[in-house]
């Protein structure tokens, strides 16, 4: 799966070019919000559920500030991608311990047909390795230069 794919997932409206929150909770809170304001998502409770039962597993903030937010969920009925940003870091115990500054929120129903939800994930995980794309990303004016940037334009 390539980028192009990855971002048919995703769309303007799932795009928060500052998060206001300082802290997990209130960056998952925040970014949920973002998801049923995006989308005709309705279970915004169920879906904040399964993302911090999610981090109870283990951090998704992979590092260097990065974090990939992920579940499966009934509450949804197609792979949702929503992407955050916040330039002065969250503390979201991340692995190296720093800020996270970019966030891609992945939501799935429990059958994904040809496991798009998967491949996204190790898709973005891939791509984000690169920090001079990261340090592009983070400065991005808008959802479509974000865009670009991950396509590698």
């Amino acid at each position: 799966m390539d980028i192009v794919e990855v971002l048919k997932h995703t769309s303007p409206a799932l795009f928060l070019p500052e998060l206001k929150a300082t802290d997990k909770a209130a960056a998952l809170a925040e970014m949920v919000e973002g998801l049923v304001a995006g989308t005709d998502i309705q279970n915004a409770d169920t879906i904040l559920q399964m993302l911090k039962s999610r981090e109870h597993l283990g951090s998704t903030a992979v590092g260097p500030g990065i974090a990939f937010p992920h579940g499966r969920t009934l509450a949804v009925q197609r792979l949702t991608i929503l992407i955050a940003r916040s330039q002065a870091g969250v503390d979201f115990d991340s692995e190296d311990g720093g800020p996270t500054y970019l966030f891609f929120v992945l939501v799935a129903p429990p059958q994904d047909s040809g496991h798009q939800y998967i491949k996204s994930l190790a898709t973005l995980i891939d791509r984000l390795q690169d920090a001079d794309m990261r340090a592009k990303l983070r400065d991005a004016v808008d959802y479509e230069s974000f865009c670009a940037v991950l396509k590698g334009e």
